[in-house]
């Protein structure tokens, strides 16, 4: 089953995905010029996941984004969201059908 356009009225926004390609001087990360953008729902819901070492990490923002191509979103990249800001990736889930890659589930940070 192929992605079903009857989720895009559901995706109302686009967000802006950054390869992330190295880091700074200082540690900090820096990203291709160039972005890819998807179709995504974003919805302001906080909460905390577990990171693997146990410590729980705050999450606001839930962002439901349509990506079935071949380029994955990852936990390295940096998204921007329609206000501008580009708040840190804290998890993402990727949840597949018959077919493959459906849909991914990126948790923000703030």
């Amino acid at each position: 089953m192929a992605f079903s356009t009857l989720f895009l009225p559901m995706m109302d926004s686009t967000i802006k995905v950054s390869t992330r390609t190295g880091h700074g001087t200082y540690g900090q990360g820096t990203f291709a010029a160039s972005t890819t953008n998807y179709r995504a729902r974003i919805v302001r819901r906080p909460g905390y996941v577990r990171a693997p070492d146990g410590e729980d990490i705050e999450y606001r923002d839930i962002v439901w984004a349509r990506s079935t191509g071949s380029v994955s979103i990852t936990a390295s990249d940096r998204v921007t969201l329609p206000d501008g800001s580009t708040p840190p990736i804290v998890s993402v889930e990727r949840y597949p059908d018959d077919d493959g890659a459906h849909h991914v589930k990126i948790l923000l940070g703030h």
